[in-house]
């Protein structure tokens, strides 16, 4: 599979089980390196709109793979720790990015440096007006993960909870309620 294929079946017309249809052709073609590296650094050359499907698409079919087939993601930990989750700058992308660092960070042990930059990426996301909930919730779990592991993520918690509280969502809330406030 190509950077070409890969493009192109990302950005056609969506369909019911997409994600789990092109991470079994993704797999199949043993191209998850490939996906990888286009998700995180597409072709400049494409038109916006399509950048943006490969994008948003690229990572919700890695999401898929991370969480069915894990073994095939971590190669790819380090520099999504160390560059590709920090770096992420597409809100859409943010959502899944967010919530395969939430567990990897279970299952992977960053630098120090590095783990404090994916607390500041995710303190980023998570009081930014603009995101979408599910952007702030999986920002706040990869907090709550980070407790412990980077001081001013402990020091600043309650700060993070009490934003997290201003005019939450019915999402927030139930997510306060079942693990942020007993944390």
């Amino acid at each position: 599979m190509t950077d070409a294929d890969l493009v192109k079946l990302l950005s056609e017309r969506f369909y019911e089980n997409f994600a789990d249809e092109a991470a079994r052709a993704v797999l199949g073609a043993d191209a998850v390196d490939r996906l990888y590296a286009v998700t995180v650094d597409p072709h400049p050359e494409l038109p916006k709109s399509v950048r943006h499907k490969v994008l948003f698409r690229g990572a919700y079919v890695l999401e898929r793979i991370y969480f069915t087939v894990p073994e095939r993601f971590m190669p790819h930990a380090g520099e999504f720790c160390r560059r590709d989750f920090p770096a992420c700058a597409d809100a859409s992308v943010r959502r899944h990015f967010g919530k395969i660092m939430a567990d990897l960070l279970g299952r992977y042990e960053p630098e120090p440096e590095t783990l404090d930059r994916i607390a500041e990426a995710a303190a980023e996301w998570a009081v930014d007006p603009a995101a979408k909930v599910a952007v702030r919730i999986w920002a706040v779990e990869v907090l709550c993960r980070c407790r412990g592991r980077v001081g001013w993520v402990d020091e600043s918690w309650d700060d993070i909870v009490e934003a997290m509280a201003a005019d939450p969502t019915p999402g927030i809330e139930c997510r306060m309620r079942k693990s942020w406030r007993k944390v």
